[in-house]
């Protein structure tokens, strides 16, 4: 995507820092709307007698409205303006944090809650749309590839406000807040965009390439197989600690968010790879998935590692799947900008993703119910390798698409 296409690049380095604040801070904030309700669990548990089952109703539904709508979104975000849809997006998202804060019943809170994945889908494929447009090419790479420190920094300032809304004893000042922040956040990334962005027709959407849609398919298993890997780790590591270890729970759940500190290797670990080593998407993606399978290896045959060894591999774990995250939902779509359709690759791999952590926490659970820990890690094994497979099947037809 050229500056003959696009004649409003922002260039100036201090216009440049504000435009990439505006889209990280915009970003970042919708980690905090959406795992606040996960890092408020057991606060609400025990304060409302809700079930496991009906918060796991809930929890699902984000899932649901975010995977479906990504699609939506992703491609209505070629065609329409992305500010105001990112705009949008993040409103809608803190209106319903603070519609959370005052449901009362499991029914409701879960139809909060996949409105909620259905507005915060509108944010990330028209973001990236934007980034493309209105930076230079190697500064759209690198806030790009930045773009992906919202994850760990989000989460630890989800799991953070839950925290200390779980000491204050009220649950729902968590919903409250992050209701309030969000909607900051719309309204600052409204004023100032409208200054550093102002409207700009679409691109017109080019065919694509005959090779495309094979190599996007095989893409698409592998950025399914890394959301139900990255999310199977998340989701499960404190049980994991607290079953083979004998940790308290609460203790386990402190270890566990470390992880994010650990992920912000990935980012970077991955793209170094990328630049240096491979050259190539796929075949970084693929070396990742290899790598994780193997240092999953140990666990899954029944070796009990030293608690210190086991939270390293883990963590390096977390780490591979964030650089997965980063070549497949990122710099993919990055390459393909050509297309004019920049927007909508990235809510299809992203929804993918996003597919892949649904089946995630009904996959290990079933697993673990019915074999245990060494069935469920070998299943999460058996899922990098497969990954890692379908990266390298589509790496040759990658290499000519990339260019």
């Amino acid at each position: 995507m050229n500056n003959a296409t696009y004649p409003a690049k922002i260039t100036g380095l201090r216009r440049q820092h504000l435009f990439f604040a505006l889209c990280w801070t915009a970003y970042f904030s919708t980690y905090i709307g959406r795992l606040n309700f996960t890092a408020s669990l057991a606060a609400i548990s025990a304060a409302a007698g809700f079930s496991q089952s009906e918060l796991g109703l809930v929890s699902s539904g984000f899932f649901v409205g975010y995977g479906i709508f990504q699609l939506v979104w992703g491609f209505a975000g070629d065609r329409l303006d992305p500010v105001r849809m990112v705009f949008s997006g993040v409103l809608c998202s803190g209106l319903l944090n603070l519609a959370m804060a005052c449901a009362s019943s499991p029914g409701l809170m879960a139809v909060i809650w996949t409105l909620n994945g259905a507005a915060q889908s509108a944010v990330w494929s028209p973001l990236l749309r934007l980034t493309v447009e209105r930076l230079p090419g190697v500064e759209a790479m690198r806030a790009s590839v930045r773009y992906s420190t919202t994850v760990p920094f989000g989460t630890l300032a989800a799991y953070g406000l839950a925290a200390l809304c779980s000491a204050m004893g009220c649950w729902r000042a968590v919903f409250a807040a992050a209701g309030l922040f969000l909607t900051a956040i719309a309204l600052c990334w409204l004023r100032g965009m409208r200054v550093l962005a102002p409207p700009l027709p679409a691109a017109p959407a080019r065919p694509l390439p005959h090779r495309l849609p094979a190599v996007l398919a095989l893409i698409c298993l592998a950025a399914l197989a890394s959301g139900m890997i990255r999310d199977g780790i998340q989701t499960w590591t404190p049980t994991y600690l607290h079953d083979i270890y004998g940790l308290d729970n609460t203790f386990a759940i402190v270890l566990t968010f470390t992880l994010p500190l650990v992920n912000l290797c990935g980012v970077y670990m991955g793209k170094w790879a990328n630049d240096h080593i491979f050259h190539s998407e796929a075949v970084t993606a693929a070396a990742a998935f290899l790598a994780a399978c193997a240092l999953l290896a140990a666990p899954a045959l029944g070796v009990r590692l030293p608690l210190w060894a086991c939270l390293a591999l883990l963590g390096l774990c977390a780490a591979l799947m964030l650089a997965v995250n980063t070549m497949l939902v990122t710099l993919v779509p990055l390459r393909l900008q050509s297309t004019g359709r920049i927007s909508a690759l990235s809510g299809l791999l992203n929804s993918a993703t996003y597919a892949g952590s649904t089946l995630s926490g009904y996959g290990m659970g079933l697993l673990l119910e019915r074999s245990g820990w060494p069935a469920a890690l070998l299943g999460l094994c058996a899922g990098a390798l497969a990954a890692s497979l379908l990266c390298a099947t589509a790496a040759h037809g990658w290499k000519r698409l990339r260019g």
